[in-house]
């Protein structure tokens, strides 16, 4: 995506979760896209391997950039880490359960941080594909902002 469709970000990413009814599903799409949105910007400033390194590792190199909002940056590494630890706990957890208050809190923590559209009305499950749409609109702010 160029950087002139960055606008449509958000909405793709609301999109393509909005028809998903499931938790999971919802989990792991979200981090998939997120993923997806962190090689753009990560490819954009010279991070040319970026898609075989771990999600771990990217949201690093994210950190590295010499963003001049500092404060934003520091709140989407903080959203991105939580998301992550979530997605390899149901991964790798048998047991875990995304119906839990973590999801929740995970997706009130960032649509309190960060602006964003709201496209429908918030219920549990569209706040959390919210929040993946807004944290993805939020992460392309940051290329505009990077000093080289």
């Amino acid at each position: 995506m160029s950087k002139e469709l960055d606008i449509l970000a958000e909405w793709v990413v609301w999109g393509s979760l909005e028809k998903k009814r499931d938790l999971e599903t919802i989990l792991l799409k979200g981090h998939l896209l997120l993923e997806m949105i962190l090689d753009m910007i990560l490819l954009r400033n010279g991070v040319n391997d970026c898609r075989a390194f771990s999600f771990y590792r990217k949201i690093g190199l994210l950190d590295k950039l010499n963003v001049t909002d500092r404060n934003k940056l520091e709140k989407v590494v903080v959203a991105l880490t939580q998301i992550n630890t979530l997605r390899n706990r149901l991964a790798h957890e048998v047991l875990f359960i995304v119906d839990n208050s973590d999801f929740s809190y995970w997706a009130i923590e960032v649509l309190a941080n960060f602006n964003g559209a709201k496209f429908t009305k918030y219920t549990y499950r569209t706040k959390i594909i919210h929040a993946f749409s807004v944290l993805s609109k939020n992460i392309l702010e940051l290329d505009q902002s990077i000093q080289q």
